[in-house]
């Protein structure tokens, strides 16, 4: 493993009620990189994803976080490493913003420590940072799905992590927010794994694109070498026109809607 691989994914899989969901995949996540994991409905890319940060065990294979195989460290350990982002959040029961928001210093603390002035500083913050003052106050299991996203990615930036895992971190949000969303992450010192189900987001900000289908590892690469017209057509089904974007350069996928004349 090279000291510029933060995560060694080697030859994982899993099954599910005598199903294999996740076959025999392999692939390296560079320090700083941001990663982005797409595929159709079904491709396994939320079951690899639990592999990872240690919900469901690989039946085979390893995965290495900074060399140590993740499954052997402490779960507390594991947290001060990892910072997870779903696509559907627990209600935190009578929990408030500013209270979900503080639980992203969990990990950092001893048994019964509580806050310091400096972790409340911390906290004020990144509520600032992410347009959440006005909510602080409000219950957390009483905002709409995008309040809830901006919420859980707040408390991911409070945990400092290592590595940060978004299970499809656009969902539920409006189109101002997925790209603000996405421009925040990207600006952090930290490396990202994370699914999409939008290709023309995953090829805006991704460094590198994994390509799952089937539980199988079809492609991994740059944006401009994964998302061609023949991958979109093999794995999502999909006639697609993929050129430049005017702006940035990175590819652009434009879809046929209706079956030409």
């Amino acid at each position: 493993m090279s000291d510029s691989d933060l995560l060694n994914v080697l030859n994982i899989s899993w099954s599910a009620d005598k199903t294999k969901i996740i076959d025999d995949i392999c692939f390296k996540i560079k320090k700083g990189s941001f990663v982005g994991l797409i595929g159709p409905n079904g491709a396994g890319k939320s079951s690899l994803m639990r592999c990872l940060y240690r919900v469901n065990k690989p039946d085979t294979g390893s995965v290495l976080f900074e060399g140590s195989d993740v499954w052997q460290g402490s779960i507390n350990e594991n947290a001060r490493n990892m910072a997870v982002i779903l696509q559907e959040q627990s209600e935190h029961l009578g929990l408030s913003v500013y209270e979900v928001v503080a639980l992203g210093l969990t990990p950092h603390k001893k048994l019964f420590e509580w806050d310091s002035l400096e972790d409340k500083k911390k906290i004020q913050t990144v509520l600032k940072d992410n347009d959440l003052l006005d909510l602080s106050h409000r219950l957390f299991a009483y905002l709409s799905g995008g309040e809830k996203q901006r919420v859980m990615l707040a408390r991911a930036i409070l945990q400092n992590p290592k590595l940060l895992i978004m299970d499809e971190p656009t969902n539920h949000l409006d189109v101002h927010y997925q790209v603000e969303v996405l421009r925040k992450v990207k600006k952090l010192d930290v490396t990202v794994l994370a699914s999409f189900h939008d290709l023309n987001l995953a090829a805006a900000f991704c460094d590198e694109i994994i390509v799952l289908n089937k539980g199988k590892l079809c492609a991994l690469g740059k944006p401009h070498e994964v998302l061609t017209e023949a991958l979109l057509a093999d794995v999502f089904n999909t006639k697609a026109f993929v050129d430049q974007h005017p702006i940035h350069q990175h590819p652009r996928i434009t879809y046929a809607y209706h079956d030409a004349n």
